[in-house]
């Protein structure tokens, strides 16, 4: 069992960085610049590198900060992005959990407090209001993201995620993808860390091993929703991995910064109400 999370751990983090580079090449073509080619044979040690570089840089812990809680919060945010990977229905099965729909939901409640409360710990102005910004926006689009996956739950007679749900549930998917880039913070909805206004907003104190366990499960966590994606929608191949995870980069590259209030608006006065109404259409459809 031992062996099995540590593989886990290995296998996450070789994950994120080549997604990054991945990320980082499709970012730089969409712009007419595709950047090194050669680097370290051909870039296959680029990503190694670069967390390397992301280490040996120094922590400047802040004035009047606890030490012991400024370093911990981060490794809170890692570890919650590391057990939401035991939730998927692998192959083999190591680890399973009966109700891992409710856990999951359990998950994404508790991973507000972990960015709320890194931007608290920083003593920050900066980073106070990008943790802010997050925590208000996540529990905001989790109560349309949990009453859809309430949907998909009623539908199936399931309390746990199964591989392949089909192709029945198409039509609730733009709407999900919506809600989970606005979830991740991710371009156009990265409000936690706008540049312009937020220098970099919760994270903006972090750095050396606090701000890569912070980058872990930003990434760790957006690959875990493409695969959770796959795995309620469509099927899970991981051509569609690399279509979806394509989409999200070329939306994070085509389109600019939404404004904060629209996006507040647009959640409780759009995708709330349609959320309720597929809800009941469901349960209707259950009932009957």
């Amino acid at each position: 069992m031992f062996l099995m999370l540590l593989l886990m751990v290995i296998f996450i983090l070789q994950s994120v960085a080549f997604i990054t580079l991945y990320e980082r090449h499709l970012l730089g073509s969409s712009q007419v610049r595709l950047g090194p080619t050669k680097v370290s044979l051909m870039g296959f040690f680029q990503a190694l590198l670069d967390g390397l570089k992301l280490l040996k840089k120094e922590q400047v812990l802040p004035i009047f900060v606890s030490d012991l809680s400024f370093v911990f919060v981060p490794g809170v945010s890692f570890f919650l992005m590391y057990f939401s990977w035991f939730l998927l229905p692998y192959f083999y099965g190591f680890v399973s959990l009966e109700f891992s729909l409710l856990f999951f939901l359990c998950l994404l409640g508790f991973s507000v407090y972990s960015t709320m409360i890194s931007g608290y710990v920083s003593k920050s102005k900066y980073g106070m209001l990008g943790a802010l910004r997050a925590s208000s926006q996540s529990v905001s689009y989790e109560i349309a993201f949990s009453i859809y996956l309430l949907c998909v739950m009623m539908m199936l007679g399931l309390l746990v995620l199964s591989v392949n749900s089909g192709f029945l549930f198409l039509f609730l998917c733009l709407p999900f993808f919506v809600m989970i880039v606005a979830e991740l913070n991710r371009a156009p909805f990265d409000f936690a860390e706008g540049e312009s206004e937020l220098v970099s907003g919760y994270n903006v104190e972090f750095g050396s091993v606090s701000f890569v366990l912070l980058f872990l499960s930003e990434y760790g966590s957006l690959i875990f929703f493409v695969f959770y994606t796959l795995c309620c929608f469509l099927v899970f191949l991981f051509l569609w991995f690399f279509l979806i995870f394509t989409l999200l980069i070329f939306v994070r590259s085509s389109y600019p910064r939404y404004r904060y209030d629209l996006m507040m608006e647009m959640f409780w006065f759009k995708f709330l109400p349609v959320s309720l109404v597929f809800f009941l259409f469901f349960f209707l459809v259950g009932v009957l």
